[in-house]
């Protein structure tokens, strides 16, 4: 892999977390006003790139398998299968989640310039120019998206600078309260429901430390920055809703094209694992029909789906993958051995009933990471103790 490659894996990463969802999530975090929320938003991306990305996209490389297959090490093909379901079950949800923030987006600038507004029509063309991305030849495909990413960018540096010549000053009166924990742990949360499709673009390579470097860092640098976008609307408009903020900017087919395109390059990586998954579980070769199956079962999910759930949805990404991912690297770094698969699976289970219960404690560097520590240091205590076995294919 050459650094034209490196270069192609920072931005695509990079175009995966310039998104709406990113910035709705960072608005957010505006009630702890803007230093202590920059803070928040720092750690958490430094605990949910570095601490979980990075190693997951290494072992990946390593192992030359996708995040999925590499749980199989210490989980056994029972424990691939399981996991590849409720991976699909995410992708599915974040395809969903991602059209009808854009349709959102979308309509509030619509109504704006055209006085015309339909969530179904706006979501249709979503789920279109998905499709239209998924089928496109690989080659055109990477490069078409490295420049659209590089517009996006600066694109969303314009929306900033226009938030800020024309705020108010005004503070949002309709805040729900958020604990500096809870704030760290969304920007976990957020950078750990990509963990099961790191793996799918650094598997095949050479430079199996650099790849996954670049690739974090993309999204490390564009998470971090839209994060910091949706809490700076906030605190400087005085409007919690980014959609209501962005069509007032009089922007216009600026903002539409950049929400338009920045849901594409984001959702197409979604949708597209979400296919991988399942033509996986069924044995299937036609990968490009069950991405259009996933994107058509996300439009009609997104259609009737309440937005009212989705720092819900977020919370239930940590408590499924935190424990799934924290067991695979005690396993492999630390003990370079595995407990007996169903001891791993009971360990799993005690995480995802845990997390919960965690969350009460508002850990302040967030339940996701407190979970991923307890958990793992009980996996290895379990190790000196217990039968180990080595790691499976």
């Amino acid at each position: 892999m050459g650094n034209t490659k490196l270069s192609g894996l920072f931005l695509l990463w990079a175009g995966a977390a310039i998104s709406i969802a990113e910035i709705v999530t960072g608005t957010l975090v505006a009630p702890l006003g803007w230093l202590e929320g920059l803070t928040a938003i720092l750690l958490g991306h430094l605990i949910g790139c570095f601490v979980f990305l990075l190693p997951v996209g290494y072992l990946s490389a390593k192992r030359d398998q996708t995040a999925i297959q590499a749980t199989g090490s210490v989980f056994g093909s029972a424990g691939v299968g399981l996991f590849s379901i409720l991976n699909a079950v995410q992708l599915l949800g974040w395809t969903a989640v991602m059209i009808v923030n854009a349709q959102q987006a979308m309509n509030g600038i619509a109504k704006t310039l055209f006085h015309y507004q339909s969530a179904v029509v706006m979501s249709v063309i979503v789920a279109v120019l998905i499709v239209v991305w998924l089928l496109m030849d690989h080659n055109w495909l990477f490069k078409i998206n490295n420049a659209i990413v590089i517009l996006l960018a600066v694109g969303m540096l314009l929306i900033l600078w226009t938030i800020i010549a024309h705020s108010g000053g005004h503070t949002a009166s309709n805040l729900a309260p958020m604990s500096f924990g809870s704030a760290v742990d969304l920007s976990v949360t957020m950078a750990l429901s990509w963990l099961p499709l790191i793996g799918d673009y650094t598997q095949h390579t050479d430079k199996t430390f650099q790849a996954s470097l670049a690739s974090v860092s993309g999204y490390f640098v564009a998470s971090f920055g839209m994060f910091a976008l949706g809490m700076f609307t906030v605190i400087l408009t005085g409007e919690s809703n980014f959609t209501v903020a962005l069509s007032q900017t009089k922007l216009g087919l600026i903002a539409l094209f950049i929400i338009v395109f920045s849901t594409v390059t984001t959702t197409f990586m979604d949708a597209y694992s979400a296919a991988t998954n399942i033509a996986n579980l069924v044995k299937a070769k036609r990968v490009n029909v069950i991405t259009i199956i996933v994107t058509v079962l996300g439009l009609v999910i997104a259609l009737g789906v309440s937005m009212a759930y989705y720092e819900n949805f977020l919370y239930a990404i940590g408590a499924v993958f935190a424990p799934l991912f924290a067991i695979l690297f005690v396993s492999v770094f630390f003990m370079h051995a595995r407990l007996a698969v169903w001891l791993n699976f009971v360990w799993w289970l005690i995480g995802v009933v845990g997390y919960s219960w965690l969350q009460k404690l508002d850990f302040f560097l967030g339940t996701t990471f407190f979970l991923a520590l307890i958990l793992g240091v009980g996996v290895y205590l379990t190790g000196l103790v217990a039968r180990k076995y080595p790691l499976l294919d």
